[in-house]
């Protein structure tokens, strides 16, 4: 008997692709899976065959609190064994309601200070050097007075990345941020002017160049059970984000070593990505974060034959893991959409002060030509169509609308100008 048959599982951000691989592995393994989406979102998840139930709740990044609350209702009038939050925005509201949530489920989150390391991309940085592994030279600038003074002794190009990617003190909405690229001084001083934050949340690295490796974890109190790793083939903006087609690599210890010494000295459990980049075979791996949860290239996981979140569930509840004894390599995996924003942007052309690789149109339009047989995709599924389907039309659909308002917003310029 499959010991997971009936088990009721919640998965939140039902917009995202991480959700949806969540939701197909454990609908495949028998359980109930609940896909909990937001209200004016497109919901992917939703939309699979292996859902048992959706719910729509408020926007967790405008209304988190409201988001809480309908969150806590919904534990409480449907029983569930396991909560698995997808995004580090619902990862932060369930931190602040910690204890009620504990109080009706298991969550599938470490403590309290392990999250902190990875939350707080100042403190991983701190526990990655005490560890002895390789980080970007890195600067935080208690105020923008001290920012004005140095700022024209830094090296440029350098990245500016907010200490948390989403932050919320318990009011109002979630505060965002995303890593930027200053060429100059100029461009630095300009970013923390737009950034609304108080100059020590930021944090001002140097570029390192290199390949984007991944190395994924499950892990129980520092421990790790399964260890994957990955290589970026292509990102969705050139210039460096979210991987578009990505590879399964052998699990090298130049990069897992590093990896498991980071999550194992602040006792990691549960899933875990720790992102590196590779700037030589000679040289070190620099650690760019810690992503403490599932991860957008998960797919890709899966297909090479490492179901981590089966694998988690089970070691959630108390359960025998089902370790593969390894994985295939050499695996690819893709996320359309995103190949589209590689092309829309190499189209666009090299972005002003840019100096590192770019793809050419053509070479860019021959990338992303869907050769059949050389990946799998990350959320089409001939078992389970429906959600890429309904993604490409909710994608045209979006397209269609925005470019309808930028021509009446040129008819309206226009028309003020006769």
């Amino acid at each position: 008997m499959n010991t997971l048959d009936g088990r009721r599982v919640l998965v939140t951000d039902a917009h995202t692709t991480s959700a949806l691989a969540v939701v197909r592995s454990l609908g495949a393994a028998g359980m109930s899976v609940t896909a909990a989406g937001e209200l004016g979102r497109f919901n992917l998840a939703s939309h699979s065959r292996y859902v048992s139930r959706a719910v729509a709740l408020p926007s967790a990044d405008e209304q988190p609190t409201a988001y809480a609350e309908q969150l806590l209702t919904e534990l409480e009038q449907t029983p569930y064994d396991v909560l698995i939050p997808t995004t580090d925005t619902t990862i932060a509201i369930l931190r602040r309601y910690h204890a009620d949530v504990e109080r009706r489920v298991r969550v599938t989150l470490p403590s309290d200070e392990a999250l902190n390391a990875a939350q707080d991309k100042q403190i991983t940085l701190e526990r990655a050097r005490a560890e002895g592994v390789a980080v970007p030279r890195t600067r935080v600038f208690a105020s923008v007075f001290e920012l004005d003074r140095e700022a024209e002794r830094l090296t440029y190009p350098c990245v500016v990345k907010p200490r948390f990617s989403r932050y919320w003190d318990g009011a109002g909405p979630i505060a965002r941020g995303t890593a930027q690229y200053a060429y100059s001084a100029a461009s630095l001083r300009e970013i923390f002017k737009r950034a609304g934050q108080s100059a020590d949340m930021l944090l001002v690295q140097e570029f390192v160049a290199g390949e984007a490796i991944g190395v994924f974890a499950l892990m129980d109190e520092g421990q790790p059970r399964v260890v994957f790793a990955h290589r970026r083939l292509r990102e969705a903006n050139p210039t460096g984000g979210r991987a578009s087609l990505a590879e399964s690599i052998p699990p090298d210890e130049r990069f897992t070593a590093p990896a498991l010494r980071l999550l194992r000295a602040v006792r990691w459990s549960g899933v875990a990505m720790v992102e590196f980049k590779d700037p030589s075979a000679s040289a070190a791996p620099v650690v760019m974060e810690i992503n403490g949860r599932f991860w957008g290239s998960l797919p890709l996981a899966i297909a090479a034959g490492v179901d981590f979140p089966l694998l988690l569930v089970q070691q959630v509840l108390g359960l025998e893991l089902t370790i593969p004894r390894t994985y295939a390599y050499g695996v690819r995996c893709r996320h359309l959409k995103s190949d589209l924003s590689y092309l829309a942007a190499a189209i666009k052309g090299r972005p002003a002060f840019w100096s590192g690789a770019f793809p050419g149109r053509l070479q860019a339009i021959a990338a992303v030509a869907p050769w059949p047989g050389r990946w799998h995709s990350y959320n089409l599924r001939a078992t389970d169509p429906l959600p890429a389907v309904r993604e490409a039309i909710d994608f045209v659909r979006r397209e269609a609308r925005s470019r309808s308002r930028a021509r009446g917003s040129s008819v309206k310029q226009a028309s003020q100008h006769v």
